[in-house]
């Protein structure tokens, strides 16, 4: 009878013992995912700071792009007039110097 009662015992025990192990690795597991949560939300809001702030510099490139354009076309105008007003101003002293 003495002998029963320990193999009774382990008979009773060791079904429970992949349910305990299985209890632990999920409460380990949740312990885990409720640190990284935080880190992982802190993550999130980072990329998406990131993400308006590339828009935003986006945005910004798009308007600098389109001022050298518009200045880009001001300096070839103004460089056309003045190649043709310096063109003027020798036609001239050339009529000047030779009549």
């Amino acid at each position: 009878m003495l002998m029963g009662f320990p193999w009774t015992i382990l008979q009773w025990i060791l079904p429970s013992i992949p349910e305990i192990i299985s209890t632990v690795r999920s409460m380990k597991n949740e312990q885990h995912a409720q640190m990284q949560q935080p880190a992982h939300d802190d993550l999130v809001a980072r990329i998406e700071r990131l993400e308006k702030a590339f828009k935003l510099q986006s945005q910004i490139d798009e308007e600098v792009a389109g001022q050298l354009q518009q200045l880009q076309k001001r300096l070839q105008i103004f460089t056309f007039l003045a190649i043709l007003g310096l063109i003027l101003v020798v036609v001239a002293l050339a009529l000047i110097a030779f009549t």
